[in-house]
């Protein structure tokens, strides 16, 4: 599998790694700011069928994306923090389960980590949100419409007031690009059925959730982790949705917890 890797900063500094969530690319990090990159190797990704990263329909699995980001670890030559959004999010979790030699800590933005589980998958209010994106991008293929014109529609949407401004071209481009199968198997829940929310994790783990109405990881998912995964500290974000590193209100907040995350684990 051929994936896109953008490195950057110091070759001996600690390795921070970027995971981004289902529908999306590399660019969604590329607003960070010199608390988070200064000093420190910064590696972001492209899972498989997104960004610029080879596209394999049927293959997308939280296994396959575990395994597609193992090997990139493993040619770090060095274990690695991870930060993963969403679906990038369950990714790093998988890794700290599977992987525990290739991870020093992982920070995880409203993961959905329980989302694979039949009855919460049957909740799970994005599903019809997928559905909509894939056929928006059928819809933007099909019209020839270009990165610039997504990304002005995206603004324009209710939906959307609430995100920064490079997020609008960001999320454009990354919905032009990527494998509509990404989206698709997500709604089957053959993503994420493999999620395993019981095996103990020993790496360091710090969960930011958005506000429980918006959240992929909701409060009654919080309280089954505290059950199983005592060690793993959830701060709840008020008022922030899905995408906290992308919203205007919200962005502040995030960088300010994953810069202290960092200043204890990539050093």
């Amino acid at each position: 599998m051929r994936l896109h890797v953008e490195a950057s900063g110091p070759a001996d500094g600690p390795a921070v790694v970027f995971l981004h969530g289902v529908s999306g690319s590399v660019e969604t990090y590329g607003f960070l700011p010199p608390e988070i990159v200064d000093g420190r190797r910064i590696i972001r990704i492209d899972l498989r069928g997104h960004g610029r990263s080879e596209q394999a329909n049927g293959t997308y699995t939280l296994q396959h994306y575990g395994e597609d980001v193992a090997d990139v670890l493993e040619r770090v030559g060095r274990p690695s923090v991870l930060v993963g959004h969403s679906l990038g999010g369950v990714v790093a979790w998988w890794l700290a389960q599977n992987r525990p030699d290739l991870v020093v800590a992982a920070f995880l933005e409203d993961p959905p980590l329980y989302m694979g589980e039949m009855s919460e998958h049957e909740r799970n209010g994005a599903i019809p949100i997928f559905g909509a994106l894939v056929a928006r991008a059928d819809r933007w293929h099909a019209d020839g419409v270009a990165a610039q014109e997504a990304a002005a529609e995206l603004a324009a949407d209710p939906m959307g007031q609430d995100m920064c401004d490079d997020a609008y071209a960001t999320r454009a481009r990354a919905q032009l690009a990527m494998d509509p199968g990404v989206l698709e198997q997500a709604i089957d829940r053959s993503t994420l059925a493999g999620t395993d929310t019981l095996s103990p994790v020993s790496a360091p783990v710090f969960l930011l959730a958005a506000d429980d109405a918006m959240a992929a990881f909701p409060i009654r998912h919080a309280e089954r982790l505290a059950r199983t995964h005592p060690a793993v500290e959830v701060v709840r974000v008020d008022g922030a949705p899905h995408g906290i590193h992308d919203s205007r209100a919200h962005r502040a907040v995030y960088v300010e917890q994953l810069a202290q995350f960092l200043d204890a684990h990539a050093r």
